[in-house]
């Protein structure tokens, strides 16, 4: 079924302008294009420390974080957090790696310390149509209950919250990528269907 949902899936390239301008209107369409595909590139500023970075929700809320991979075996065509009114179903969970203090400041500062080179001629945002989520970021207070998750589909570039409160910064080219890396960095080898084998 995942391979089938897999060939349903195609790349949505969406350009999104900021401002119109005179400069803009001098360009060609590949210049644009061009310029608007450089900008989205992630970039990094030191724009908050890492105890600015402790005071976004849900990181100012939490007892401790874990990184997860899960499979749904129950639903048939896509995959579902494994969390029901804050309780974690350890039964569907791969692997689960608590974060250590270090850990939380490299995933915050990749948050919000990464982004847009520029916004000035726009810029390309890269998702899949498909959405079946296997990874997700775990917020627990000190019942080991879940306060709030970030619920992630490395394969289709695509996320869920807990929250409308949730932000994660903005979402750079290589934003998915670096995720997924700092995952695959802690130990989690689960972070694609491509990989339901390895485990």
């Amino acid at each position: 079924m995942l391979k089938i949902l897999n060939t349903f899936c195609f790349f949505l390239i969406c350009s999104s302008l900021f401002a119109q301008n005179k400069e803009l209107e001098n360009l060609s369409i590949e210049e644009q294009d061009s310029l608007m595909e450089k900008n989205s590139q992630c970039m990094h500023r030191d724009k908050f420390s890492a105890e600015q970075r402790k005071l976004f929700y849900p990181f100012n809320r939490t007892e401790f974080i874990s990184i997860i991979s899960f499979q749904d075996t129950i639903s048939e065509f896509s995959s579902h957090l494994p969390v029901k009114k804050g309780i974690l179903n350890s039964g569907l969970v791969k692997e689960e790696i608590r974060l250590p203090k270090a850990d939380i400041d490299k995933l915050t500062d990749l948050f919000f310390n990464y982004g847009y080179i520029s916004k000035k001629y726009g810029v390309i945002i890269n998702r899949m149509a498909c959405y079946d989520p296997h990874n997700a970021i775990l917020f627990f207070n000190n019942e080991r209950k879940v306060i709030a998750y970030i619920e992630i589909c490395f394969d289709c570039l695509g996320m869920k919250f807990s929250s409308k409160k949730i932000k994660v910064g903005e979402n750079c080219t290589e934003k998915f990528s670096m995720l997924k890396n700092f995952f695959i960095s802690k130990g989690i080898k689960f972070v694609s269907i491509d990989h339901t084998t390895e485990l």
